[in-house]
């Protein structure tokens, strides 16, 4: 694992106010932050959809296809 020596920008009271960062670094943390938003998401969405899987209230590809819809609530 690459040590990433850490750059702060401090104003001129010393209080720091940024950081600066390589790309390959700050290209990994945004990678990273899109991954954390597709799981929470996920986490989000699941129990709606298996309640609803559950309760059969969706439409399959061949009646979407079909052109049948089924009433959401």
């Amino acid at each position: 694992m690459k040590t990433v020596k850490e750059q702060f920008i401090v104003d001129h009271h010393g209080k720091t106010v940024g950081v600066l960062l390589d790309l390959k670094t700050y290209s990994r943390l945004r990678e990273a932050e899109e991954e954390l938003s597709d799981v929470r998401a996920y986490d989000t969405a699941k129990p709606k959809i298996t309640l609803e899987l559950q309760r059969r209230e969706y439409v399959s590809l061949s009646q979407l296809k079909k052109g049948r819809s089924v009433k959401r609530k």
